[in-house]
Protein backbone atom coordinates (compact mmCIF):
# COMPACT_ATOMS: atom_id res chain seq x y z
CA UNK A 1 0.00 0.00 0.00
CA UNK A 2 1.32 3.45 -0.84
CA UNK A 3 0.22 6.90 0.25
CA UNK A 4 1.34 10.28 -1.07
CA UNK A 5 0.61 13.73 0.28
CA UNK A 6 1.92 17.31 0.10
CA UNK A 7 4.72 16.53 2.56
CA UNK A 8 5.83 13.27 0.96
CA UNK A 9 4.69 9.71 1.03
CA UNK A 10 5.35 6.24 2.27
CA UNK A 11 4.91 2.63 1.23
CA UNK A 12 3.96 -0.29 3.47
CA UNK A 13 4.27 -3.93 2.58
CA UNK A 14 3.04 -6.77 4.72
CA UNK A 15 5.51 -9.26 3.28
CA UNK A 16 4.54 -12.59 1.90
CA UNK A 17 2.28 -14.75 3.96
CA UNK A 18 1.82 -18.40 3.33
CA UNK A 19 -0.75 -20.98 4.22
CA UNK A 20 -1.35 -24.65 3.64
CA UNK A 21 -1.93 -27.95 5.33
CA UNK A 22 0.13 -30.95 6.30
CA UNK A 23 -0.87 -34.49 7.23
CA UNK A 24 1.15 -35.79 10.15
CA UNK A 25 2.67 -39.17 9.23
CA UNK A 26 4.31 -39.19 12.66
CA UNK A 27 3.90 -36.98 15.73
CA UNK A 28 6.06 -34.26 14.13
CA UNK A 29 6.72 -32.96 10.64
CA UNK A 30 8.44 -29.99 9.09
CA UNK A 31 7.20 -27.80 6.23
CA UNK A 32 9.86 -25.98 4.19
CA UNK A 33 8.94 -22.54 2.86
CA UNK A 34 10.94 -19.36 2.32
CA UNK A 35 8.12 -17.25 3.77
CA UNK A 36 9.01 -18.48 7.28
CA UNK A 37 11.83 -16.15 8.25
CA UNK A 38 12.49 -16.94 11.90
CA UNK A 39 11.19 -17.77 15.34
CA UNK A 40 9.61 -14.31 15.68
CA UNK A 41 7.04 -15.11 12.95
CA UNK A 42 3.44 -15.30 14.09
CA UNK A 43 1.72 -18.45 12.86
CA UNK A 44 -1.71 -19.94 13.36
CA UNK A 45 -2.25 -23.70 13.29
CA UNK A 46 -5.36 -25.78 13.79
CA UNK A 47 -6.15 -29.47 13.68
CA UNK A 48 -8.70 -29.84 10.89
CA UNK A 49 -9.32 -33.53 11.62
CA UNK A 50 -10.24 -33.63 15.31
CA UNK A 51 -10.13 -31.56 18.49
CA UNK A 52 -6.56 -32.61 19.25
CA UNK A 53 -3.79 -30.29 20.48
CA UNK A 54 -1.28 -29.03 17.94
CA UNK A 55 1.97 -27.08 18.27
CA UNK A 56 3.67 -25.05 15.55
CA UNK A 57 7.17 -23.61 15.80
CA UNK A 58 8.44 -21.35 12.99
CA UNK A 59 12.09 -21.14 12.07
CA UNK A 60 14.22 -19.72 9.27
CA UNK A 61 12.82 -21.43 6.16
CA UNK A 62 10.62 -23.98 7.89
CA UNK A 63 7.66 -24.61 10.19
CA UNK A 64 7.75 -27.54 12.62
CA UNK A 65 4.32 -29.01 13.39
CA UNK A 66 3.64 -31.43 16.25
CA UNK A 67 0.38 -33.21 16.97
CA UNK A 68 -1.50 -36.47 16.59
CA UNK A 69 -0.34 -38.91 13.91
CA UNK A 70 -2.71 -38.99 10.91
CA UNK A 71 -4.32 -35.59 11.54
CA UNK A 72 -4.46 -32.79 8.96
CA UNK A 73 -3.03 -29.55 10.28
CA UNK A 74 -3.91 -26.25 8.61
CA UNK A 75 -1.35 -23.47 9.06
CA UNK A 76 -0.87 -19.85 8.08
CA UNK A 77 1.89 -17.32 8.62
CA UNK A 78 0.19 -14.16 9.88
CA UNK A 79 3.20 -11.91 10.26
Amino acid sequence: MSSWGPLGGFSVTSGSNCAGYATLSSRETSVSAACFTGSDNIVMCTDATAANPVMCLPGNGYLTISGTTGDNISYARIR
